[in-house]
């Protein structure tokens, strides 16, 4: 049984469990953060740890346990997300006395005493939520010191995205999912996403170090797990429209197609799917 519709309604993109967000993500995807910010950690020569910001840090599991590690014991993380509901999550249960959490759309307002005021800016799987990834690079160039440092890393392209289009094509669910595109990333469509990413980050005063794209096999332990993950990752603003009595039927349906698109429900109960990551090393201009 799902509870989505007993959810607050909240202006987010993802619904508002920031819990079952944090339990139902796939080990996978918390190694392979691991592994690539251990890779561009060691490569941050000549750079201070003075202030990072995590930029979209959602429940906090990833600012906690895996960015924490990796910064220096002076360092202090400012660790913002448009979600009330996710930064209460944070503060209650991924606290520390060297993180800040906030609730900030650092896009639409950037405090003004953060120009150059930053050494690094982290974005785990939050920039495929910005529409205007030039607006995005520029106000990540303003906060960050001289020669300092970006790090995305995050989605591509996902089944999800593949099952809400289809979705958004049947008779049953088209009228509930009508602007459904605005939620999914450009690079689920595109072919060359890493030449446009590179140039827009020239183009906004850095120097792309690594800009590239990797295939994954994410596991998730059970149907239970992967189903609560593609629950949480609903839009709200499409949850919202479904009425309650036909949301079973739907997510019936959702898990069907997921079959269609590199999803694998295997015998042993676990399911597997292919993502693709973009991994993203930018270093400002002096």
């Amino acid at each position: 049984m799902f509870y989505i519709h007993k959810l607050l309604r909240t202006s987010s993109r993802m619904n508002s469990k920031p819990a079952q967000y944090c339990s139902s993500r796939s080990k996978a995807e918390f190694e392979w953060i691991d592994s690539r910010l251990s890779h561009y950690v060691s490569k941050m020569t000549g750079s201070n740890w003075d202030i990072v910001l995590d930029f979209g840090c959602g429940a906090g599991i990833i600012t906690k346990n895996k960015l924490l590690s990796h910064c220096s014991a002076h360092t202090r993380i400012i660790a913002v997300d448009i979600q009330s509901a996710f930064v209460d999550f944070a503060k209650e249960t991924f606290g520390d006395e060297r993180i800040e959490y906030m609730v900030l759309d650092v896009i639409k307002k950037t405090p003004s005493h953060w120009a150059k005021r930053f050494d690094k800016v982290f974005a785990f799987f939050s920039h495929h939520y910005i529409s205007d990834f030039r607006k995005f690079l520029k106000v990540f160039r303003e906060i960050l010191k001289p020669e300092g440092y970006v790090i995305c890393l995050g989605i591509a392209s996902s089944p999800t995205f593949s099952v809400w289009l289809e979705l958004s094509t049947k008779e049953e669910w088209k009228k509930y999912l009508i602007g459904i595109e605005k939620y999914i990333p450009f690079t689920h469509t595109s072919k060359d996403y890493c030449s446009t990413y590179k140039k827009l980050a020239e183009e906004c005063g850095f120097v792309p170090i690594v800009v590239t794209s990797c295939v994954k096999t994410v596991t998730f332990d059970s149907e239970k797990q992967f189903m609560g993950f593609q629950e949480c990752v609903l839009p709200e603003e499409i949850v919202k429209q479904i009425p309650l009595e036909n949301f079973e039927k739907f997510l019936e349906d959702y898990k069907k197609v997921f079959k269609r698109y590199e999803v694998t429900y295997n015998t042993d109960g676990t399911v597997t799917a292919q993502h693709t990551f973009i991994e993203m090393f930018l270093q400002s201009e002096s």
